[in-house]
């Protein structure tokens, strides 16, 4: 048995977020991909390391928001 190739999971993660960027921020959809992939979560998520893809698009969506208020990407701690 192969392994799961986690990439193909993250194009639905990120249409989600994007989602949610859009009804809760009211961006445009093409605001709302700027700035996700502006941003360091976006950069971990597509991390495989760093596990970020396991979490919900809700919990994503928050730890992006965070982000933008503080300037810094602060993992939770239960990755």
């Amino acid at each position: 048995m192969t392994k799961p190739d986690y990439s193909s999971i993250i194009p639905y993660k990120v249409i989600s977020i994007i989602e949610l960027i859009i009804n809760n921020k009211k961006l445009t959809f093409y605001d709302s991909i700027k700035y996700l992939y502006k941003s360091q979560m976006y950069n971990y998520l597509c991390n495989e390391e760093t596990k970020l893809w396991h979490l919900s698009p809700l919990k994503l969506f928050d730890l992006l928001e965070q982000e933008k208020l503080t300037s810094i990407f602060q993992f939770p701690d239960f990755i």
